[in-house]
C-alpha cells in the first residue's frame, strides 16, 4: 500500500469518527436554505408535490397510462432523480462552498464530503414524504418484497457518496465541471424513464438500448421497483449497479490520488 493511499484511508477514518461535526453541518445547511421561512424545509415537499400534481395527470393522459400507476411511478422517479442530480451538481461544490472551513480549520477534508452527503440525503428524505402520501392514496402494494428497497437504497447512497467525492475533487480544480454536469443531467433526464414508463421504449426494439445501457435507469430501478411492485428489480439492474459502483470507486480513487494534495491550492 502506497503512502498516499495510507494517508487517504487515515483521513477518511478520521473524518468518519467526527460524525457529530459533519452531521450537524449537513443538517444546518438544510435549515439555512429556508431561514426565516414560515414552513421551513417543508417547502422541499411542497415543491415536489406541486410538480407531480401539475404534470402527473397531464402525462398520464398523454401517454395513456392509468393515473393510479403513473403518478406513484412519476413521484418516486422524480425523487430519486433529484437525489442523483444533487449528488453531482450540489455535491460538486462540496469543497468550493467549504473553502472558509478548509482554509481556517485544520480538519480532514473528507468531513466536507460527508457534510454534503448528509445535506443532500436529508433533503431527499423530506421529499420521500410525498411518495408516502401518494402510495397511501393510490394503494401501492406493500409486502415482504418491499424490504428489498433497503439494499437498493444502500447501493444508491453509496453511488451518491462516490459521485460527490468525484465531482467535488474535479470541480475544485476545474470550476466548469459542475456546470457541464448540470447540462449532462438535463440531457439524461429526457432519455431516462423518469417521466415516462420504461416499457414504452421497450416496445420499440431500436430504443431498448437507451434503457439497457443507461446507468441512471438501473440506479433508479433498484429502488423504484421494490417500492412500486413489492418485488425485486430485474437481476440485470443489480449486476449493472454493482459494475457502476466498481467503476465509480476506481474513478474516485483516481481523482483522490491526483487532486487530494492540491485541493487547498485550487480553492
Amino acid at each position: 500500500m502506497t503512502t498516499d493511499m495510507q494517508v487517504t484511508i487515515r483521513d477518511v477514518v478520521r473524518s468518519a469518527k467526527l460524525w457529530h461535526i459533519w452531521t450537524r453541518l449537513g443538517l444546518q445547511d438544510v435549515r439555512l436554505k429556508f431561514r426565516r421561512s414560515a414552513i421551513g424545509a417543508a417547502w422541499i415537499f411542497v415543491n415536489l408535490a406541486v410538480l407531480v400534481l401539475s404534470i402527473g395527470f397531464i402525462y398520464a393522459n398523454l401517454l395513456g397510462q392509468p393515473p393510479g400507476e403513473f403518478i406513484p411511478y412519476l413521484t418516486i422517479g422524480m425523487i430519486l432523480w433529484g437525489y442523483l442530480t444533487n449528488s453531482i451538481v450540489e455535491g460538486g461544490n462540496a469543497f468550493v462552498n467549504s473553502e472558509g472551513y478548509i482554509k481556517q480549520i485544520s480538519l480532514p477534508i473528507y468531513i466536507y464530503i460527508f457534510r454534503f452527503f448528509v445535506s443532500i440525503s436529508a433533503t431527499t428524505l423530506v421529499t420521500m414524504c410525498a411518495f408516502v402520501i401518494v402510495a397511501l392514496v393510490y394503494q401501492v402494494p406493500v409486502g415482504p418484497g418491499t424490504l428489498l428497497v433497503i439494499p437498493g437504497l444502500l447501493m444508491l447512497m453509496t453511488a451518491s457518496l462516490l459521485l460527490i467525492t468525484i465531482f467535488a475533487h474535479l470541480n475544485a480544480r476545474f470550476r466548469d465541471v459542475a456546470h457541464m454536469a448540470a447540462v449532462g443531467m438535463q440531457v439524461l433526464f429526457y432519455v431516462t424513464p423518469v417521466i415516462f414508463p420504461a416499457h414504452l421504449l421497450r416496445q420499440r426494439p431500436s430504443l431498448s438500448l437507451v434503457i439497457d445501457l443507461n446507468p441512471m435507469y438501473h440506479l433508479l430501478e433498484i429502488v423504484r421497483r421494490p417500492l412500486l411492485t413489492s418485488g425485486p428489480a430485474d437481476w440485470q439492474s443489480y449486476v449493472a449497479v454493482a459494475l457502476i459502483l466498481a467503476v465509480l470507486s476506481a474513478v474516485a480513487a483516481g481523482v483522490i490520488a491526483v487532486f487530494q494534495r492540491r485541493i487547498v491550492f485550487a480553492l
